[in-house]
C-alpha cells in the first residue's frame, strides 16, 4: 500500500513537470523574424487563386513566386483557405511550371507569422 504523503508528493511533482512543459511551449512561438531566418525559414505570403492552374501563389519578400504543389497536405491545408503571412521551408522541384514565372515547390514546414 502506497504511503499518502507519498501519492501527495508524486501529484505535486506531476502538476509541476506539467507547468514546466507548458512554459517551455509559450516561449518557442514567441520567436522574431531574425529567429525564423537563421533556422532556414522565408517569410511570405500565400494567396489563394481563383484561375490558371495554380491554386495558390506563395510570394517571397523579394518577391519570388512559388506553386506550393503540395499545399493540400493536411498538415498545410489549413494555410490554404484565405490569404495569409507566413514563415516556411521548402524543396524546390524539378517539373514543369504549372504557372508563369512561379517555381513549384514541395513545402517542408510552414507556420503561421503573428504580427
Amino acid at each position: 500500500m502506497i504511503h499518502p504523503n507519498l501519492k501527495l508528493i508524486a501529484l505535486t511533482f506531476f502538476i509541476v513537470l506539467l507547468m514546466i512543459s507548458c512554459e517551455s511551449t509559450k516561449l518557442t512561438t514567441n520567436k522574431t523574424a531574425v529567429t525564423y531566418q537563421k533556422e532556414g525559414y522565408l517569410l511570405g505570403s500565400i494567396v489563394p487563386k481563383d484561375t490558371g492552374n495554380c491554386g495558390w501563389i506563395i510570394t517571397d519578400s523579394k518577391n519570388n513566386t512559388y506553386d506550393p504543389v503540395n499545399i493540400e497536405d493536411e498538415k498545410f491545408l489549413s494555410f490554404s483557405l484565405k490569404k495569409e503571412t507566413i514563415y516556411f521551408k521548402f524543396l524546390p522541384l524539378r517539373m514543369k511550371n504549372r504557372c508563369e514565372n512561379t517555381s513549384p515547390i514541395a513545402l517542408i514546414e510552414v507556420i503561421l507569422a503573428t504580427n
